[in-house]
This record gives C-alpha cells, sequence and structure tokens, in this order.
C-alpha cells in the first residue's frame, strides 16, 4: 500500500526538494500550502501531488492536513516576520527584530507539533514526524552568542516537541547547515565582496579561521536527508550537510568554477559589524548571522548524525557541482 508524506512549506525550498525526492520514490505526496491556487501550487498539482490548503496561524487547518499521512515533514520561516518587520525594530533596539521573529516561529511551531500530536492520537498512523531546526547556540556557547535568534526560536520547538513524549518516540530532528545558496542570494552579507579596484578579485569575508570545517547545505539535498530520517529509527538528530568543508577550500572551489580570484578574510564578529555605516543592519541582521558562523567553528552542531552514518552511499550535491549549476555572470 503506498504512504503518503505531508510536506508543510511544499513550494519552498525545503518543501519542494521534499516533494520532488519522495515522488520520485512512489509515494503518495501531499503538498500544504497557504495558498492552493499560487502559481507554484498549480505546479506540484500538475505533478500528480496532491495540494491541500493550511494555514500555520491557524492551528485548526492543520490538523486535516495532516490526517492520514505516515510521515510529516515540517519547516517554518524565521526570516519572513524578520525582514517584515526590521525597517521598524531595528530602530528600537538590536534585539528588538529578533525577539519578534523568534515569538511568531516559536507559537507556529509549537502549533505543529500540538496538531501532530492531536492526529498521532486519534488515528495512530503516523510512523515519523521530521522537525527542520537548528541548534541552540545560547546553550552550545554557554550564553557567549545570544543574537542567533533563528536558532533559538526552532531548538525551543525541538524541545516542546521532546516534552511530547508519544510524539517523540516517532519523531527525528534535521539540523540544516549553513545555505551555500546564500552567497548568492545575499551576496551583499553573506557572498564575496567585489573589490572596486581588482575588476576580477573577490573577497569572502569569514568569522574566525577559514581552516574551520562548516557544514555547508545545497537545499536541494533536503528530500535526501528527509529520506534517510524515514529509513533510521526515530529520535536521530541528522546533520542535513552536503560538504563538509573550510571556507578557505569554499573560496578555491568557486574561484576554479567562475575563473574569478577570490581570498579569504578572517574576522572578529566585531570587526564585521564595524564594517557596516548603518548600525541597525550590523546591530541585528549582520550580528545574528556572524554569531552563528562563530558558534560552529568554536563550538560546533552538538551531538549530530551525519548523512553517512545513516547510509554510507549517500550522495550529496558537491559544492563544486552547485557552483557549476549557477550562473554567475552577474556577479
Amino acid at each position: 500500500m503506498t504512504k503518503t508524506i505531508a510536506v508543510l512549506g511544499a513550494t519552498g525550498a525545503q518543501g519542494g526538494s521534499v516533494v520532488e525526492k519522495f515522488l520520485s520514490l512512489g509515494w503518495h505526496v501531499r503538498g500544504i500550502t497557504r495558498n492552493k491556487t499560487s502559481e507554484a501550487a498549480r505546479i506540484l498539482a500538475s505533478k500528480g501531488i496532491e495540494v491541500v490548503s493550511a494555514d500555520i496561524d491557524d492551528p485548526a487547518t492543520l490538523v486535516p492536513a495532516f490526517s492520514g499521512a505516515e510521515v510529516i515533514f515540517a519547516v517554518t520561516d524565521f526570516w519572513a516576520p524578520f525582514f517584515a518587520s526590521f525597517g521598524e525594530l531595528s530602530q528600537v533596539s538590536d534585539r528588538a527584530t529578533g525577539e519578534h521573529a523568534l515569538s511568531i516561529e516559536l507559537k507556529r511551531g509549537k502549533a505543529i507539533v500540538d496538531a501532530t500530536a492531536e492526529v498521532l492520537a486519534k488515528d495512530g498512523k503516523l510512523e515519523r514526524f521530521i522537525w527542520s531546526t537548528l541548534p541552540s547556540v545560547k546553550e552550545l556557547s554557554k550564553e557567549k552568542y545570544t543574537y542567533t535568534y533563528h536558532y533559538e526560536s526552532k531548538a525551543q520547538v525541538s524541545k516542546y516537541l521532546q516534552e511530547r513524549k508519544d510524539l517523540w518516540e516517532r519523531s527525528s530532528l534535521l539540523y540544516m547547515g549553513f545555505y551555500i545558496t546564500n552567497i548568492k542570494v545575499y551576496k551583499d552579507i553573506l557572498g564575496f565582496v567585489k573589490q572596486e579596484n581588482e575588476p576580477n578579485k573577490y573577497v569572502y569575508r569569514n568569522i574566525g579561521s577559514k581552516s574551520v570545517l562548516h557544514p555547508f547545505v545545497v537545499p536541494t539535498d533536503t528530500g535526501i536527508f528527509v529520506d534517510l530520517l524515514v529509513r533510521a529509527s526515530p529520535k536521530k538528530l541528522l546533520m542535513g550537510v552536503s560538504e563538509m568543508t573550510s571556507v578557505e577550500t569554499l573560496s578555491n572551489t568557486w574561484s576554479e568554477v567562475t575563473g574569478r580570484q577570490s581570498e579569504v578574510k578572517e574576522l572578529a564578529v566585531g570587526e564585521l559589524l564595524m564594517e557596516w555605516p548603518d548600525k541597525s543592519v550590523s546591530g541585528s541582521l549582520v550580528r545574528e548571522v556572524a554569531e552563528g558562523v562563530a558558534a560552529s567553528a568554536e563550538f560546533g552542531w552538538g551531538d549530530v548524525v551525519l548523512p553517512n552514518e545513516i547510509d554510507p552511499k549517500v550522495k550529496t550535491t558537491s559544492l563544486k557541482e552547485y557552483f557549476q549549476g549557477e550562473d554567475w555572470t552577474e556577479y
């Protein structure tokens, strides 16, 4: 009998990857989206995906969307409420925007957990609930770094999930590493900076040593990680990593693919913040990101399992493959 996976955020980067992966595996895929009449939703439906409407801000809509599924994949978006309120709240304090986005994501995450627990109690069909999350940098760093609100919000939902004992027995966590796509999507903050006096030279600003290994991830690999967690025993904490590598290697690989010279500039968090004249940006947004990188270098990601520890034959996307597939002509 064909099993069903319900995917929240089915039109997004992570959810879209999960949809495509499980469709290829022959599963019945139920894509959950706020607007089932959108162009992205219509494209999903054209592929044979069951598209249902649910709103994470209306918890009552989640239960019917989840009901009957053997697997549920859930992800929430911290950055939408962050950027929506940034213009106003960044003027209040350097923490106000992060605290606001955290409160929204925490509420939404708990609603998802509650709805999943309700479905499990009602029909008992659920085999695996997979929550896309991040570790608490505040805890890992023993409060050295406390501006990483997009980590803390997801980590608090993870704790809430673990307190729901019956549900936790059928759940696993997916820690998504650093999106390699961010060097293009958010190139002004996270990308290679073009040098004005040397047109073919770029500098990558890195927090800490350029030789430290970090978990970089290509978001389209998300489906691979979810498949691993479905096949593995529950209560796993999987590191969603496409390639574990250093920023130095990342820079060299990017240069090899693009033909552009690049070098890594090593900075402390405070030094990076000083490079932004707009203190509302450096004080909250840049610091949020910088402290996450610093914590990864200094404290790691906790007691995680790597993809090849679940399946030694797993194939993820290398950074070189990702770079080769992107258009860098306007970079």
